[in-house]
């Protein structure tokens, strides 16, 4: 057998598989973005289709492309609204105020809305994005209802979300505006959760300060037990507010224990802000009956998307 070197057979080299110049920009690094701003709109939607790797990232895709093109919280929102469509054994309750104040949707308790300038709680639907204004008061805890109504096997329902937005245009009144809460039954009014916005202090407090010094803020109403024992509504503050911001709540609610509570979740946003504060709150578990949105107090108050997650449970 020969040992000269020159003899032995050649060493094959692997073979490189062709990789598209596209697909190979893909696979480096920090690359994606810059492919991703490169390419129209109508081509992000062909990507899919050229390879598993390109499917495998659309989601990717599409977020980077909404968050430079700054209209994430739109395309975030409406990738949510397909999730909670298909969500089993979800009730869903929207309102954006596109339609007015429906009568088939909304009651309004007797003598809320008055012909009178200058009299009562005046409710109309304005802006753009549209939203619900609110003027005045009728001095009493009503105003526009919403009743929800059991499935037809006879079940109630459990709260699971809630979301909504306000803001104060002159700042939050003394008493409470903007209420916007979920109560169980008319008789007892109970609230399972809900925001409302007022100055710092009780009535009495908050008179002895000079109105420039009062300070507005946004609670958390729920039903909770008292300093003797009993149930009852209770306010939580969950931030200051200026003038004029908008602000949106969003809360979560856990399964009930066996001593019937819950734990809310409940965040605060400034609009175009982070998050400014997140609170756990243990309340009474209730039955959701309605949803009401008034003034407690004279003053102003505008309220924007508004919308309740349930689910059904034995009656």
């Amino acid at each position: 057998m020969s040992t000269d070197p020159a003899a032995a057979p050649a060493t094959k080299r692997a073979r490189v598989p062709y990789r598209p110049p596209l697909r190979s920009l893909w696979a480096q690094n920090d690359l994606a973005d810059s492919v991703v701003a490169f390419l129209p709109g109508t081509n992000l939607s062909r990507l899919p289709v050229i390879s598993k790797s390109f499917r495998a990232a659309q989601p990717l895709v599409l977020f980077t492309a909404a968050r430079r093109l700054k209209v994430l919280d739109r395309a975030q929102g409406a990738f949510l609204d397909v999730l909670r469509e298909v969500t089993p054994d979800r009730r869903w309750f929207r309102e954006k105020w596109t339609g007015g104040l429906d009568t088939d949707r909304w009651r309004c308790v007797t003598g809320t809305l008055r012909s009178y300038p200058h009299d009562g709680l005046r409710a109309d639907i304005v802006g753009s994005p549209t939203r619900l204004r609110l003027r005045g008061c009728n001095g009493d805890h009503v105003g526009l209802t919403h009743q929800f109504s059991r499935s037809s096997s006879g079940r109630s329902l459990a709260v699971k979300k809630f979301r909504c937005q306000v803001t104060f245009p002159g700042g939050a009144a003394s008493g409470a505006l903007g209420y916007v809460w979920l109560c169980r039954n008319t008789a007892s009014g109970e609230a399972i959760g809900g925001i409302y916005g007022c100055y710092r202090g009780d009535d009495i407090e908050v008179q002895e300060i000079e109105p420039e010094d009062r300070v507005g803020t946004l609670k958390w109403i729920s039903t909770q037990r008292g300093d003797h024992g009993e149930w009852e509504n209770m306010s939580m503050e969950l931030c200051t507010v200026t003038p004029g911001v908008w602000y949106e709540v969003t809360a979560s609610f856990s399964g009930k224990n066996a001593n019937g509570l819950v734990t809310a979740t409940v965040t605060v946003t400034p609009r175009g802000q982070p998050p400014s504060a997140t609170h756990s709150i243990r309340c009474l578990a209730n039955d959701l009956e309605r949803i009401e949105i008034y003034n407690f107090h004279n003053g102003e108050s505008h309220i924007g998307d508004v919308e309740v997650g349930c689910e059904s449970e034995d009656a």
